[in-house]
């Protein structure tokens, strides 16, 4: 195994972080080339080339939502992360953690980056170096940084190099010397992925890859058996689903155009247009938590929806139910059990008329749907499974694709074909949900919390300026300190508040990329977002 580095030898390192543009920049800084920037990805990608007569190979990793704990992101991005070590036989000498230095890095980012990285075992840390990033604008001293960057620095012992984003060719001799330095370190050994764990994660993913392809062909058979002409008939269909999980661009994308407002949906709204020269209405109605369960749902979230759904003029009945799953994030038994509560006002009649509609699925577009689905587990097959298999998937960013459109309408079409018609048969809502106010008040607390924290990333608040609440997010009430079950429903509450903060902040980039003067707007934006969601289930606003 012994594999001495010096200057004519190969140098293999991986390329871990949670931001994605940072990641090829600085593999573009490295190898003097372009490499593409264009898509997501989730299969781990091999770069190569040469640096002062050096043969230097690159694997960039799939980037994950920075604020999330490994227990939200998808299967089959962690098997990503974990076998990208194989694509560089017979082991990557030095793993790159890049981190922005030019933004604020908080404790929910050290525990992303750390949970991320436990994938690889605790051998990683001798072999990891930190890699900062930042500009001259906002140049930022790392031994400065706050505890959470020290944490991760102690982990790989303090080894560490600042590549300056706008003077990129002074450091990279510099940074080849300290990627020479943690080899020789480790005894001029590379790390070897060679460990039961390790090649575990690799047959099961190639395993899942078979079993996707399995998928995917009882998929096309099952819709060979029921296609038929086109149809031209009137469909209607209803867009279910939680809380930031797409809807409303659901029903944006079929109709191409700004129909329904983007944000928390409050109330039932519905659009009639004309889609590939048939009549179609979309019924948008308000969602669910992902993480908490039902019982913390005021009842006119179901109310809404079957009332909406019965007194609607267009249809007695809708031909589907489309419920909305994003397709970046993991689908776990808790988020089974969610859906089974969301959508047990309905008869056990209506998994018959239900198709499972991937959102997000841009940020997927190496691997076919089906690998997601095998990968996550029974949680994610059962609900495939209890809608027969009927499932598809939209790219959020191309909405001019009318094709993915097409597609939706006739495996409608062919649902349609199979069942008899739907009767809604729907059971009244509870009345009694529990908690309401107090969940109600502790969602306000979070976003309270959020808005100061992304704020403060955005360079808009200094670090100092976050009061001890902001900073711990949310506490928990004093007449509750002992409770258990509070505690976890906290837990849920700061993860539901993530998945909203990584979607806003997603956002916040693509809008600073494109504007010089957006700061303003954007926390204007952030603002409103905040209000919308945290003040959502207040009946009495």
């Amino acid at each position: 195994m012994d594999d001495t580095v010096h200057k004519q030898s190969v140098m293999r390192a991986v390329v871990l972080g949670s931001k994605k543009s940072l990641k090829f920049s600085v593999i573009n800084t490295i190898l003097g080339k372009n490499v593409e920037l264009d898509k997501f990805f989730v299969n781990s990608v091999r770069n190569q080339g040469e640096v002062n007569g050096r043969k230097i190979i690159l694997i960039n990793t799939p980037s994950w939502w920075q604020v999330f704990g490994l227990q939200d992101s998808p299967e089959v991005l962690k098997h990503e992360l974990v076998c990208s070590v194989f694509l560089c036989p017979p082991g990557p000498h030095v793993f790159l953690l890049v981190i922005d230095l030019s933004s604020s890095f908080t404790d929910e980012d050290r525990i992303s980056f750390e949970d991320h990285t436990s994938l690889f075992g605790e051998r990683i840390w001798s072999h990891t170096l930190l890699l900062f990033t930042q500009t001259s604008q906002k140049r930022k001293c790392v031994e400065e940084q706050g505890d959470d960057v020290q944490q991760i620095l102690r982990k790989c012992a303090g080894r560490y190099h600042v590549l300056d984003m706008e003077n990129k060719e002074n450091g990279v001799q510099e940074l080849l010397i300290k990627m020479d330095g943690v080899v020789a370190a480790n005894n001029n050994m590379y790390f070897d992925p060679c460990q039961d764990e390790l090649i575990e994660i690799l047959r099961k993913r190639d395993e899942n890859k078979t079993k996707a392809q399995a998928r995917k062909r009882m998929m096309e058979d099952q819709r060979k058996r029921l296609r038929k002409t086109r149809s031209s008939e009137e469909r209607v269909m209803v867009l279910l689903g939680w809380i930031v999980s797409g809807k409303s661009s659901v029903g944006n994308m079929i109709f191409n155009d700004d129909i329904f407002k983007i944000g928390k949906t409050k109330t039932c709204t519905s659009h009639t247009g004309d889609v590939d020269n048939r009549k179609i209405t979309v019924m948008d109605t308000p969602g669910c938590w992902k993480y908490l369960s039902a019982k913390f749902n005021p009842a006119f979230v179901r109310t809404t929806i079957l009332e909406f759904i019965k007194q609607s003029e267009c249809s007695g009945n809708p031909h589907a139910m489309i419920l909305v799953i994003p397709a970046d994030v993991a689908f776990k038994e808790e988020q089974k059990r969610v859906i089974e509560e969301y959508m047990s006002i309905f008869s056990q009649d209506v998994w018959r008329h239900t198709i499972v509609l991937f959102t997000w699925g841009d940020r997927l577009p190496d691997i076919e749907i089906e690998r997601h689905i095998e990968s996550e587990g029974e949680a994610l097959q059962w609900l495939i499974d209890k809608c027969r298999n009927r499932y598809h998937v939209f790219d959020n960013l191309d909405r001019e694709n009318g094709h993915q459109v097409t597609q939706l309408l006739q495996k409608i079409d062919e649902m349609v074909e199979e069942n008899c018609s739907f009767c809604l048969d729907a059971h009244r809502a509870s009345e009694t949900h529990l908690y309401n106010d107090l969940v109600l008040k502790l969602l306000r607390e979070e976003f309270k919390g959020r808005i100061t924290r992304v704020t403060m990333k955005m360079g808009q608040t200094e670090p100092e300026a976050l009061d001890a609440e902001s900073d711990n997010s949310m506490k928990k009430p004093p007449m509750f300190s002992d409770d258990e079950n509070l505690t976890d429903l906290i837990k849920l509450i700061k993860r539901e508040v993530s998945r909203w903060e990584a979607i806003e902040m997603d956002g916040f980039f693509k809008i600073s990329q494109n504007s010089e003067t957006c700061d303003d707007k954007v926390l204007g934006w952030l603002q409103r977002y905040s209000a919308e969601y945290s003040s959502g289930y207040d009946t009495s606003s």
